[in-house]
């Protein structure tokens, strides 16, 4: 992620092609599962959107071995895991929304008291068994059942974007991951129109742009960020602590 901050807006660039976090997809409606697609060779259309794995923090380790960079390195935190983090992606986006008067500290101090109260968790959520039928296949007998992981959608009214939280089941433990994507739609970058039927080019660079309009979002995703498990909320009220220190 690279941004820029001008005249009380923040431009976030995002080069217009799959990578890493960033994967461009396509779907009819915001309740439905999005299509990869090759950017490169695909045209882009208004049923295009960027599916963007945001973050909030990134280890020590990470930043100093080059797998993550952040422009806040002035203050550290520790996790609920333990391990000692820096202020990352969303959290710098924050910061410096209060640095060009997008957010007041008066907001952000209220967003710290409403996160402490929550009590209501999404990684709470049991993993479903549905039960469907008995199947043969190359005449072996087996009981074939369904998990039932949710994903949960928030639209966001004042420029469509999303944040969907995709529950998924963990790998190594038991129980239930959230995962956090925010969803911005082609039309949503201030510049999309020159990319609309063409495939995209290495130097093709999308804007996303916040503003006085939208700067809700951000809070919106640390909100939902907060509510993910209670993990996640001891990391969010540190880092809130940390951007109301720094911008005093």
């Amino acid at each position: 992620m690279d941004y820029i901050t001008k005249n009380k807006e923040i431009i976030i660039k995002i080069p217009a092609s799959n990578s890493g976090k960033f994967r461009f997809k396509t779907r009819k409606n915001n309740l439905q599962f999005g299509d990869t697609f090759a950017a490169r060779t695909r045209n882009f259309d208004e049923s295009v959107y960027l599916e963007w794995q945001i973050g909030y923090d990134a280890v020590v380790n990470d930043v100093v071995n080059g797998k993550k960079d952040t422009r806040l390195k002035r203050l550290t935190f520790i996790g609920a895991n333990g391990k000692t983090k820096y202020l990352y992606e969303l959290s710098e986006l924050i910061y410096d929304g209060i640095q060009v008067g997008l957010v007041s500290i008066e907001k952000i101090t209220k967003l710290l008291e409403e996160i402490k109260k929550y009590n209501d968790f999404i990684d709470d959520k049991k993993i479903a068994i549905e039960h469907n039928s008995k199947i043969v296949l190359n005449g072996m007998n087996f009981e074939e059942t369904s998990i039932k992981l949710p994903t949960l959608f928030m639209i966001q009214t004042a420029d469509n974007t999303q944040v969907e939280v995709s529950i998924q089941k963990q790998q190594y433990a038991t129980g239930v991951q959230p995962m956090v994507y925010f969803c911005i739609p082609i039309k949503s970058f201030s510049n999309y129109s020159g990319l609309i039927g063409h495939s995209s080019k290495n130097s093709d660079i999308l804007e996303y742009i916040i503003n006085k309009n939208n700067a809700d979002v951000l809070f919106d995703i640390m909100k939902i960020f907060a509510m993910c498990s209670k993990r996640h909320n001891h990391d969010i009220i540190e880092i809130i602590k940390i951007l109301i220190k720094l911008s005093k």
